[in-house]
């Protein structure tokens, strides 16, 4: 499944490249997006195989592939 690249999505990718995991939160307070529309590229990708989710409880998610790297 491929992955959309928007400017939001840019910006949510940019913080995995950055640090290689973040939680919700701290990619919500980072980029600015909305939780509804954070939460929708998360999915998208969880879907691609571009992320794992680590921890539950603290919503902690791991960049396994950058989608970019692909274009």
């Amino acid at each position: 499944m491929g992955v959309r690249l928007d400017e939001k999505m840019e910006k949510v990718l940019d913080v995995f490249q950055q640090h290689g995991y973040a939680t919700t939160g701290y990619l919500h307070d980072e980029t600015g997006i909305t939780r509804p529309t954070l939460a929708k590229r998360l999915d998208q990708l969880y879907a691609a195989d571009c992320i794992e989710y680590i921890h539950e409880p603290t919503a902690f998610w791991k960049l396994i592939e950058d989608p970019r790297e692909d274009n």
